[in-house]
């Protein structure tokens, strides 16, 4: 059922606000259960094709615009990636380092942080959170105004500014469904993923200059890594 409901919309037969067939009549039309057709539209509803309204039926969604996250962490930065932009920036927040957080940045649990966090918007629609992690000592470098960038890429531009050495940039990406406060935040249907970047940027001493964690929707960003290869001897 899921695929035949999209094949149709990608044939242009479904189009975007058209209603689809009631539950009942879904489970006659495909000889199934209403159990098995409230799954296939929970799945059509995790891919970002339909949207469910209590009372009202399931409705054929306008498919979101996907926006690429490349690592700009050690690039010089010129504008937001892909038109999207900053709504809102808190400014450095005073934070203790719970088990993750201090994990992310090989810091004793209970350690003082600096803390930045991002909300990156596109067309009205929450395309990612960023609560970017810096110690102390280092936060007192940032002179520069900082929220303009999604995801925070500009705290190592900051941090390289002022004179610290950067070694290392490292980001491990992993798939989950979102928590709680994750899914309204980036308002998120029901079975939905995102996407969780871990980004940490080590310098030359060996200690985390900057740590980030990045929740993503699966449906609105994809995430390119790109490495630059040197050029073969003799060119």
């Amino acid at each position: 059922m899921a695929d035949s409901i999209r094949e149709r919309i990608a044939q242009g037969l479904l189009s975007v606000g058209d209603q689809l067939p009631t539950e009942p009549e879904l489970a006659n039309e495909y000889a199934l259960s209403r159990l098995t057709v409230r799954r296939a539209l929970d799945v059509l509803q995790a891919e970002g094709l339909i949207e469910k309204f209590h009372g009202r039926g399931s409705f054929v969604r306008r498919p979101p615009r996907r926006v690429t996250y490349v690592s700009r962490c050690g690039v010089q930065l010129d504008q937001p990636t892909d038109g999207v932009e900053i709504e809102n920036y808190v400014k450095p927040s005073s934070v203790l380092a719970e088990a993750p957080v201090a994990s992310l940045m090989q810091v004793e649990p209970g350690t003082e942080l600096a803390e930045y966090l991002y909300i990156a918007m596109r067309d009205r629609e929450p395309y990612g959170l960023a609560r970017i992690y810096v110690p102390l000592e280092l936060s007192n470098l940032l002179t520069a105004s900082t929220g303009h960038v999604p995801w925070g890429a500009e705290i190592c531009q900051g941090l390289k500014a002022a004179g610290v050495r950067l070694a290392r940039i490292s980001e491990r990406v992993v798939s989950r469904l979102p928590s709680q406060d994750e899914a309204e935040s980036l308002n998120l249907a029901a079975g939905a993923t995102v996407l969780v970047i871990e980004r940490t940027a080590v310098d030359d001493q060996g200690r985390v200059a900057e740590g980030a964690h990045l929740v993503m929707p699966g449906d609105r960003v994809e995430v390119v890594f790109s490495t630059a290869l040197a050029e073969p001897a003799g060119r």
